[in-house]
């Protein structure tokens, strides 16, 4: 009979950790679905339907929302999840928990080949669960993990191609060559920033291991690889569409940036050619501008402070990215790589891992794009394990004790997240917007026509996706929203804040719903009126207001 092995029973005691933290409550929490996850939710839907996405398009590789163009492997990949649970959060947030979840196993991998490598100490299995383990429980990866985030995905494929590249420096195998340049580029159809990053970690391994690849029967594949990325790369970003969000959230085209270069050359005055050129070239400014973003990205704000990483609706209110815990087991760790007694390639792999993000200025540290910083960390935390391990006698007595802060901060973690976060971040996703799908649902054959605002977000994919729109009929009528108010059914969907303010003024309309967006000052203008009533109001958990609806029905 099969008998699993220690080690596999404990990475799969990890696994079921990290796929219990992801999906448990997965429907409600993170509180709010966010219009990046409903669009996923109504694509899906509409190419499981129809084949084509709310747009009409056919195997579409990217999808425009405000000239972003998103990568669509996500609406791809959440089809199946659609089929088999139904239009509804758990569904479309089910593909990137469990993908956040699984991701523990190409890292644990990925550690266990690094072991092999002749001149690291890197030779325990225990090592390669322990960094799977604080992966387990980061609260960066599971808070990322829970929302539909398309960059877990790639996170998982590219880290699993960098394992089959490192069998291949170990192994010299053919078939890891492929295996690792197919994984890498399966991830290029979820998320931009792994297109730069991939090529730029494998050249890091090559140099970081060429005294070795030099003597190999296959240095020509392992270049190779590196080729054949870097020539997918460039074939990508040749697509106009590859480089709309770049173009949009670049150092490149910030406003600030744009000024030093346009307008303080002539700050200098007449006849200073040469010194406004000195200081205020491109290469300079650009220059000074990264290493500053650059620098975001290994402060202690960024790590520790819960407020510092955007976008916000990923942060847990007072707990940072890493726990305090987990930041002193990763000085450890960086203390073994000081020492030598660890490989230094992850934390060559870390410092390379931001570059794409310190290249922004949007929403900026940006935890999503600084993803790929995780397992490296979480590997150079693990060496701090192992750092504890070896100062006594006493070693695991004192490892003991670290797991157990660990989990605390872990309970302190879920506990802000499960019961805190619904009251602090609501503002940022979209709370209150299935709320009015349904309500819309519940009373739309009551009225001859309803009004909607499109603030903070157009609730067309709402409408859609909870109230079981045909996406044939409604994505005919939605692709109208590009050139301002659109009509579906008795709906009108305005680029308004609110609407009523001159609703109400068409007495034609005998049965009228209105709904205005919050911050509107229009109560004060209808609360006089007889036949004008507030049907609704559509709140946060703070009691704020997200919607109100008025109501007008004549006889």
């Amino acid at each position: 009979m099969f008998k699993l092995s220690r080690q596999v029973k404990i990475l799969l005691l990890v696994f079921l950790l990290a796929f219990f933290l992801r999906t448990y409550r997965l429907s409600t929490f993170p509180f709010g679905f966010h219009a990046d996850e409903v669009r996923v939710g109504w694509n899906a839907y509409s190419i499981l339907k129809t084949g084509k996405d709310d747009r009409g398009n056919k195997f579409a590789l990217y999808y425009n929302t405000f000239g972003d163009f998103r990568p669509t492997g996500i609406f791809y990949l959440t089809i199946p999840s659609i089929a088999v649970f139904g239009t509804n959060e758990f569904a479309v947030r089910f593909p990137s928990a469990l993908f956040g979840a699984l991701t523990v196993i190409p890292l644990y991998l990925f550690v266990k080949e690094l072991a092999k490598k002749k001149k690291s100490n890197i030779n325990h299995w225990p090592l390669a669960v322990t960094a799977g383990a604080l992966l387990a429980v980061s609260p960066w990866h599971i808070s990322v993990s829970r929302a539909t985030s398309e960059v877990v995905v790639a996170l998982f494929l590219a880290l699993f191609g960098l394992y089959f590249f490192l069998r291949l420096l170990n192994e010299q195998k053919l078939k890891h060559a492929l295996a690792s340049i197919a994984l890498v580029a399966t991830s290029y159809f979820f998320y931009h920033t792994v297109r730069v990053l991939a090529p730029i970690f494998i050249a890091a391994i090559i140099l970081y291991s060429w005294k070795i690849i030099s003597k190999t029967k296959i240095k020509k594949v392992i270049l190779g690889v590196l080729g054949v990325l870097f020539i997918i790369t460039l074939l990508f970003i040749q697509n106009k569409e590859a480089r709309g969000r770049f173009s949009q959230v670049s150092i490149f085209s910030d406003l600030d940036v744009q000024y030093e270069l346009s307008r303080m050359p002539f700050e200098e005055g007449p006849n200073k050619v040469f010194i406004a050129r000195l200081f205020h070239n491109k290469p300079s400014v650009y220059a000074r501008h990264f290493i500053n973003e650059y620098a975001k990205y290994f402060s202690s704000n960024f790590f520790l402070e819960d407020t510092t990483p955007k976008p916000t609706r990923y942060q847990t209110v007072g707990v940072g990215l890493l726990t305090y815990v987990g930041a002193l087991l990763f000085v450890l760790g960086l203390v073994t790589i000081a020492q030598r007694k660890n490989s230094a390639l992850p934390l060559l792999l870390l410092l390379l891992a931001p570059i794409p993000a310190a290249m922004t200025t949007e929403d900026a540290p940006n935890l999503h794009r600084a993803l790929f910083m995780l397992p490296f960390i979480s590997i150079i935390a693990a060496y701090g394990i192992g750092f504890l391990h070896s100062l006594t006698k006493k070693g695991k007595s004192v490892v003991i004790f670290a797991f157990l802060l660990l989990t605390f901060n872990l309970i302190f973690f879920l506990h802000m997240y499960f019961v805190h976060n619904k009251i602090h971040l609501p503002l940022y996703r979209n709370v209150g917007a299935k709320e009015l799908a349904l309500l819309l649902n519940e009373v739309q054959d009551n009225y001859d026509k309803i009004i909607l605002t499109n603030i903070p977000d157009d609730p067309y994919p709402w409408i859609a996706f909870f109230t079981g729109r045909d996406p044939r009929i409604f994505n005919q009528d939605a692709i109208a929203r590009e050139q301002g108010v659109w009509t579906h059914e008795n709906f009108v969907f305005t680029g308004q804040r609110c609407p009523s303010r001159d609703a109400f003024e068409k007495p034609e309309v005998k049965r009228l719903l209105v709904v205005d967006a919050e911050g509107c000052a229009t109560e004060s203008n209808l609360k006089d009126r007889e036949d004008v009533e507030i049907l609704r109001r559509v709140l946060r958990p703070d009691e704020s207001e997200v919607y109100i609806f008025w109501s007008r029905i004549e006889e």
